[in-house]
């Protein structure tokens, strides 16, 4: 039995669920076995399509300072179901190395309380070789990282709808995972060290800009704690080895930018896995001419004339 797991008749909480939401983290189930996680806290909504910046403004701080609740989250994917106490800060999670019974492709979570947004478990088609791993912030979401606030700006004060994607990062992604012969159960993973309370907004985005669906992981940060702030390549490595350990018949894409360390992170990996590389794409946009690069990291350019160099 799994660590953690409790029977699914115990009851949720003392106050009424009314009040709480679970921001469900996307889950996935690989070569060691399924992963769910995922917070419990009070409902703040994101901000509306068409709320103004100053509304926006305020509804993201809301959701960034959201502290975690106590209590139960039951959670169930077809017929299975489970039910864990949170931690102090409300956080869950439950990795098994079991493999559930199910078809390839995309399975809806519900849970109690009811999910802040959908989430979904993903089983990979073990017939597609290649996957896709892709950061966010710059490399398909326009956030001008190099300025701190412009990057405040886009992210707190723009509803998801309006926030700017990279062009033809969408179209690009589409055409690659039609080359799986299963094309709807494609690895996709969206790593970013953007906080996890920004989870909403960032499925929004990726929705109504056309990205194929993937497994969005983003960072553990809170008043409580959670992830350094400071160890932005080692939580991506940690989360990196993660994948490639779940999935080891894959070969995946890269994809990141030089405004941060995507191309130090991806160097690491293709001199520790270069068999499992199927190719590092990186936006420049660092107008440093000294910033470093690595043999074997293409520029982005070369798959959309249309970006910069």
């Amino acid at each position: 039995m799994p660590r953690g797991y409790l029977l699914i008749t115990a009851t949720l909480t003392t106050r009424s669920e009314d009040f709480f939401q679970t921001v469900v983290d996307d889950a996935w189930q690989g070569a060691q076995g399924y992963h769910f996680s995922g917070r419990l806290t009070e409902i703040h909504p994101a901000p509306l399509e068409n709320s103004s910046r100053l509304k926006a403004l305020y509804r993201n701080i809301r959701m960034l300072f959201n502290s975690g609740e106590p209590g139960l989250v039951t959670w169930r994917v077809a017929d299975k179901a489970w039910t864990l106490r949170v931690d102090d800060h409300g956080y869950w999670e439950l990795a098994d190395n079991q493999s559930l019974d199910l078809k390839a492709g995309w399975h809806g979570i519900e849970t109690e309380p009811v999910a802040s947004s959908a989430a979904g478990f993903l089983v990979v088609d073990p017939r597609n070789p290649i996957g896709i791993i892709s950061d966010i912030d710059d490399t398909i979401l326009i956030s001008d990282v190099l300025s701190k606030r412009a990057l405040l700006k886009n992210s707190l004060t723009v509803s998801p709808e309006k926030r700017e994607a990279v062009p033809g990062m969408a179209e690009l992604y589409q055409k690659l995972v039609l080359k799986n012969p299963a094309p709807e159960a494609t690895a996709i993973f969206y790593l970013s060290s953007s906080p996890r309370q920004l989870t909403d907004n960032l499925r929004r985005f990726l929705s109504v800009n056309g990205f194929p669906r993937g497994v969005l992981q983003l960072k553990k940060i809170s008043r409580e704690g959670g992830d350094s702030t400071g160890d932005h390549q080692a939580y991506k490595l940690r989360h990196l080895e993660t994948i490639l350990a779940a999935f080891p018949q894959l070969r995946f894409h890269f994809f990141g930018d030089d405004a941060e360390s995507d191309p130090e992170i991806y160097a690491q990996v293709q001199k520790k896995y270069p068999e499992r590389v199927a190719g590092i794409w990186i936006r420049h946009l660092n107008p440093d001419p000294k910033r470093a690069t690595y043999p074997g990291q293409h520029a982005m350019s070369e798959l959309i004339p249309r970006l910069p160099e």
